[in-house]
């Protein structure tokens, strides 16, 4: 009777897991196809780090930490350095956005300047960060036309005075090459020019300067020629387009206000003859007004990637150097600082497209630290409207895009996930270490409710035991480690959330009965009855080829999978139940053989719908 009832229990309990992997949604991974190349993900010090580089260095190392360490913040990977065009306080009445130069005349230099943003580069720097990038919003006051950072009516095509490329080149060479001779940080990438499409008059309030695509054309090939003489291997950042569209559109407004051409910059300067080779093989553009979750969040992505799919063909990458909330998913704009997750989930939800339609190698938010009323920072602080008040102010974005930058490394790459792309609900990415031994998977839960998921992963022969980090709306929901997943029953990704979920190949063999790392071993399966999914294990004393195949009691194959090279050691396969041709099969006892070398050996297994 014992007995009887222990059967009964067993039987309502994989009944109701049935039930609950029924409901839950299939998410479907396959790290055999594989996407773009992650090479970072970044913000800016514009243009905060000049002022909280004032505070005492316990502060300043807390920001540090939450910015760039992978133990107590969320691990950026690339910082932008804006080299600034000199105080303004003519035309630009916000003394938070400017920032001073280096420079005090032709050829000499203050290197006593920006000591305070140059603070946080270093703390970067010891934090593990090693991709930097130096940005320029305006030309020193001296090289421009009417004196000022920004542009005013009348300042021509650019603000940067007729024939000064060569000069305005020389000042970032010798900007460059002293960070690397003097302070030993050469940066990777510089930038000359930003959203030069725009005409950033006087109301701007902040530092701009324009650019025709002639003008810029002048300023790279100078650039390019200067960087070389001195030896510098910084390479030339093009062209921070403001929007998507001028990738491919020429700004027709600009073009009659100034008579040269603006805009649709992949055709008229990154594939210029006179600029074959003078480039970072990588499209630099930011993702600002693009984010209408009815329209523009996937239409212009769409647009766009018919134009960038040639050079995404020639190895080119496209990242994305600057975003922050101007319209927002329903057109309702950036203002009023948001803590909340809701600008979060709008942001990721931003990212994931960018990722997923652009393929993006990088992606970079624009300010770190804001002091502002606005949805534009990952930390706030109140310091500019009351000095006494060093405050550090964590926003949930903070923390959720630290669910990607804390676990996507530099060189991972994106694999296909399928069952996981609702912008209004729950929206997924893959990403695979280089070594193969990581796998990680980043969920956004745009919804109302809660979504249970079940993963089901091919293209590995290891089954991956995940831990969990959660970011929600919750109190200490900031990155939270939720632990090693139990795998035998779906996740539940809470409402307005992010869950990533890191898998790892572990280095030491699990302890199967009888395991013998000298022989050929073919181990009972695990779960085992199983539903949705099952792992079958063996072991091979060294590398070689090795098949694996399922058969029903009739003898009929069901299924196969054939490796012509694997590792020796303990190795594993993950079945779904399904047949070679996708196929659901009836419960019942099925064999499974492990063919490998002269060895051949079968076992059972129940699997049970």
């Amino acid at each position: 009777m014992i007995q009887t009832n222990r059967h009964i229990i067993c039987f309502l309990v994989l009944f109701l897991q049935s039930i609950a992997l029924a409901d839950a949604v299939q998410i479907n991974i396959n790290s055999e196809v594989r996407y773009q190349v992650i090479d970072g993900f970044g913000a800016s010090d514009c243009w905060s780090f000049q002022k909280i580089g004032e505070w005492p260095d316990t502060q300043k190392n807390r920001v540090a930490d939450l910015l760039f360490s992978v133990e107590e913040g969320i691990g950026l990977s690339q910082w932008r350095f804006n080299i600034g065009g000199g105080v303004n306080l003519q035309s630009i009445n916000n003394p938070w956005r400017m920032v001073e130069t280096f420079e005090t005349a032709e050829g000499t230099y203050d290197w006593s300047r920006q000591a305070e943003e140059r603070w946080f580069l270093d703390a970067a720097k010891s934090r593990g960060v090693d991709q930097f990038i130096a940005f320029v919003n305006s030309p020193p006051g001296r090289m421009t036309r009417n004196g000022l950072t920004n542009c005013t009516d009348g300042s021509g095509t650019t603000n940067l005075k007729t024939g000064w490329e060569n000069q305005f080149a020389r000042y970032l060479k010798d900007i460059l090459v002293h960070f690397r001779d003097v302070w030993d940080l050469e940066f990777d990438y510089i930038s000359p020019v930003n959203e030069p499409q725009w005409e950033w008059n006087n109301g701007s309030d902040q530092e701009g300067n324009r650019a025709s695509n002639e003008d810029i054309l002048r300023i790279t090939i100078a650039l390019y020629d200067t960087l070389q003489a001195a030896d510098l291997n910084t390479e030339i950042s093009l062209v921070e387009s403001g929007d998507l569209r001028s990738w491919y559109q020429l700004n027709s407004g600009m073009g009659q206000e100034y008579g040269q051409n603006y805009g649709s910059y992949l055709s008229q300067l990154i594939g210029h003859p006179d600029l074959t080779g003078k480039l970072s093989k990588h499209l630099g553009g930011h993702s600002y007004w693009s984010d209408l979750i009815n329209t523009s969040l996937v239409q212009d992505r769409q647009s766009l990637l018919v134009h960038l799919d040639d050079y995404l063909e020639d190895n080119w990458k496209y990242w994305v150097t600057e975003y922050t909330i101007l319209q927002g998913p329903n057109g309702e704009g950036g203002r009023g600082r948001d803590l909340s997750i809701e600008t979060a989930i709008d942001v990721t939800r931003v990212i994931h497209h960018d990722m997923t339609l652009l393929n993006a190698s990088s992606w970079q938010w624009w300010t770190a630290v804001s002091p502002e009323n606005f949805k534009d920072g990952l930390l706030y602080t109140n310091y500019r409207t009351n000095p006494q008040d060093q405050s550090i102010i964590e926003s949930k974005l903070l923390w959720a895009f630290g669910n990607y930058t804390r676990f996507i490394r530099p060189g991972y790459t994106r694999i296909e996930m399928t069952g996981a792309n609702n912008k209004f609900g729950l929206m997924g990415t893959a990403y695979l270490a280089p070594d193969g031994k990581t796998v990680v998977l980043v969920f956004i839960n745009a919804a109302s409710t809660s979504k249970e998921i079940e993963l089901n992963l091919s293209g590995i022969t290891w089954t991956p035991e995940y831990e969990a980090y959660l970011t929600s709306d919750t109190p200490g929901d900031d990155l939270r480690n939720l632990g090693i997943l139990n795998q035998e029953t779906p996740l539940t990704i809470p409402a307005q959330s992010l869950i990533t979920l890191v898998g790892t190949k572990k280095n030491t063999p699990p302890l199967f009965e009888g395991y013998d790392p000298e022989l050929y071993q073919l181990y009972q399966n695990y779960p085992n009855p199983f539903n949705a999914e099952t792992n079958l294990c063996f072991n091979l004393p060294e590398s070689g080829a090795a098949e694996i195949s399922i058969y029903s009691l009739r003898g009929e194959k069901i299924h196969t999978i054939t490796w012509d090279s694997i590792d020796e050691g303990i190795q594993s396969y993950s079945w779904n139940g399904l047949s070679t041709n996708q196929m659901k099969n009836s419960s019942g006892v099925y064999l499974y053989t492990l063919r490998a070398g002269d060895h051949l050996q079968s076992r059972k297994m129940l699997y049970i719908q």
